[in-house]
């Protein structure tokens, strides 16, 4: 008899936040996700809903990596399409830049970068492979790197330079957005490929932005 009291009156295990996505219930996840410790994610960002729906049959979709890739394009919405500046530098690569440019910001940072949509871009809501497919408002998300507290700064360096060697890689097609965040100024700049370099266009305010790309790339 004491033994069943004891079962009755045992602590309920808390919601799991990946089951509740993978089941339909994205509020209810994000709710769960939230008590557990994590940040805050509007439920109704469309960068959410659509991985929340794929989520069920994508096993790398999980609420820390929704939470992630929500928040990036969330960033990359922000950035302007009008009232940008003209900018004409060049650089050579992506991947020499990454430590020069996380070395610039201060925590809490962010580095993401999207790319424009083109026409071979099958459906948001369909399967494919692991982050990749990722809308945001006016494109798709190539990838991010963050430090949003002191214990993550190496972290976040080298996932900086994983992605900017990615883009060295496997070079996006047509126009990529670079957005630098962090706690003080945020700089985003278009830049596109052309002739072997990367060239940039415009950007939100073309003076910080050309000292980046002349500090961290050599532009030139």
């Amino acid at each position: 008899m004491v033994m069943l009291l004891l079962l009755g009156c045992a602590t309920p295990a808390p919601p799991d936040p990946d089951a509740l996505m993978r089941q339909g219930h994205l509020d209810e996840a994000l709710t769960a996700w939230e008590a557990q410790g994590g940040r805050h994610i509007p439920a109704d960002h469309p960068t959410a809903t659509t991985l929340a729906k794929r989520s069920a049959n994508e096993t790398w979709i999980t609420l820390p990596v929704l939470a992630d890739l929500t928040e990036a394009a969330a960033v990359l919405d922000s950035v302007p399409v009008s009232k940008t500046q003209t900018i004409d530098l060049s650089f050579e690569a992506w991947a020499p830049m990454a430590d020069c440019s996380t070395g610039m910001l201060s925590t809490p940072w962010r580095v993401v970068v999207g790319r424009s949509v083109v026409a071979a871009d099958p459906d948001t809501l369909e399967s494919g492979r692991p982050f990749e497919n990722v809308p945001y408002a006016r494109g798709r998300v190539v990838g991010m790197a963050a430090a949003l507290d002191a214990t993550q700064v190496e972290a976040g360096r080298e996932a900086a330079r994983k992605l900017f060697a990615g883009i060295d890689a496997d070079p996006p097609a047509h126009r990529v957005t670079a957005v630098l965040v962090d706690a003080t100024h945020s700089i985003a700049v278009n830049v596109t490929r052309r002739d072997g370099a990367w060239w940039t266009t415009s950007a939100t305010q073309a003076q910080p932005a050309a000292d980046w790309i002349v500090k961290c790339g050599g532009g030139g």
